[in-house]
């Protein structure tokens, strides 16, 4: 089955910037304009929740400063997608004048090395595409020159194996003027390359705590000069508890992130309307309308959200049943398997007939009123709806919300049905002890409604 969720290759980097799906095209023009405002060493940290598209954020961008950069290392063909996708002349030509090269390196992929500097300076090498034979390799220091070298017309695992057979590093750490050799070697580098380099630093908040410490030291000690820029992307409270596990837990992580970082920026997390429709959602579906609601209750990220939507398409709630059947999934279903996303064990605590607030939060406004306008029986009206109240009689009983919907949740969940009391019915729908089966099955996603095409 097709997924929601998309990876960060390259096609889709260029084709979420071009449909604009996460409404944040306005979001990397800004933080491109910020970056060329840098002055001297700087440092930026992007603060967001795990799945909120942060990896997305900052390949796009590296590949928008890239694209901009005739010595970078993307084709002419790349480069003419993504300015046929920003579709921003002025823009493209403005962010031209800085000459920028950008470099990804994602620490979570690399936290199995020693020592972050080695995986750091591979990543530099690799892609500002110093094989190119444009820097004067005997400037460099014995040990850089033999990273070089494995680098200059050889494929780039030679390096890799290298590294694992001998510490290339071991020599120049024992050396004093390890920080001005690495300064030499930026000095060379960026003059032949561009006018400020941005390193991309992805995934420390998942590094293990002594690799994310020592990247952060060694960065602040080593990678100092004026035409560089770090951008950190991570959650910002999750790093801060990965800095407790290496210091303790009184260690104030907070202040001592401060050091590291000139500026925090947080990522936007909210869903646009254009992603919801690449989905094929809309308002005039009534289970679209539940899902987008259940989405503006749980705030889920971006990655929870796409996952959660492809866990419906598993479950089937667009399968064809009876009136009853079908009410269960659109509203009660899609809530039981937001809450496998939020908290498993409310989750369990709802399915069990011991917690109703989840039911109750969510359908607390004018859409729950709609909804339980269809489950009042004849004699009921609901008068918060004024279409209901031109049906009140003398007779009428009037309800509020909450008590239908406790009316519902006690008829699905709690009541324990009888040969003699063996349903219970709420307007046109009626609900026995296979109603909480229907659910349970459809939870488990092995129900008989599942599809996984």
């Amino acid at each position: 089955m097709k997924k929601a969720v998309l990876l960060s290759t390259e096609e889709n980097l260029l084709q979420t910037m071009n449909e604009d799906l996460l409404d944040r095209n306005k979001d990397l023009k800004n933080f491109c304009r910020l970056l060329q405002h840098q002055q001297g060493m700087s440092s930026i940290a992007i603060d967001g929740r795990w799945g909120s598209g942060k990896t997305f954020f900052v390949k796009q961008c590296a590949l928008l400063l890239n694209s901009t950069n005739s010595l970078s290392y993307l084709n002419k063909e790349m480069k003419e997608k993504v300015y046929d996708t920003i579709n921003d002349k002025g823009f493209i030509e403005n962010l031209a004048d800085n000459q920028f090269l950008a470099v990804y390196y994602d620490a979570w992929k690399n936290d199995t090395e020693e020592d972050p500097v080695v995986s750091l300076i591979y990543e530099i090498i690799q892609q500002l595409d110093l094989k190119g034979g444009l820097i004067d390799l005997n400037k460099m220091s014995s040990i850089l020159t033999d990273v070089l070298s494995v680098v200059t017309g050889r494929d780039f695992t030679d390096l890799f194996n290298k590294v694992k057979d001998v510490n290339l590093l071991k020599n120049i750490q024992e050396e004093k003027n390890m920080d001005a050799i690495l300064q030499e070697f930026f000095v060379d580098a960026l003059n032949e390359k561009c006018d400020r380099l941005i390193i991309f630093v992805d995934e420390l908040d998942r590094c293990r705590p002594n690799f994310a410490v020592k990247l952060l030291e060694r960065i602040e000690h080593y990678f100092v000069n004026n035409r560089i820029t770090f951008v950190f992307s991570m959650n910002i409270e999750q790093l801060q508890h990965t800095i407790k596990v290496y210091y303790g837990n009184d260690f104030d992580a907070c202040r001592y992130l401060d050091r590291f970082f000139d500026i925090r920026l947080s990522l936007p997390t909210t869903i646009s309307n254009r992603f919801f429709n690449s989905l094929n959602l809309n308002d005039y579906s009534t289970i679209d309308s539940v899902i987008m609601r259940i989405q503006d209750t749980y705030n889920l990220s971006i990655r929870e959200f796409c996952k959660y939507y492809d866990t419906i398409k598993i479950a089937g709630v667009n399968y064809d049943r009876d009136e009853t059947d079908n009410f269960l999934f659109i509203y009660i279903v899609t809530l039981s398997l937001a809450l496998k996303f939020t908290n498993i064990s409310v989750h369990d605590e709802f399915i069990k007939g011991k917690n109703i607030q989840p039911l109750l939060d969510l359908y607390d406004n004018e859409f729950g009123a709609y909804i339980v306008q269809e489950l009042l029986n004849k004699d009921e009206i609901l008068p918060s709806i004024e279409f209901s109240n031109t049906f009140k009689t003398k007779d009428s009983i009037p309800v509020i919300v909450e008590d239908k919907l406790r009316d519902l949740y006690n008829a699905i969940f709690v009541k324990e049905y009888t040969i003699t009391d063996y349903n219970t019915q709420l307007g046109k729908y009626c609900f026995n002890k296979d109603s909480k089966t229907i659910i349970l099955e459809a939870d488990t996603l092995m129900g008989k409604y599942a599809s996984y095409e």
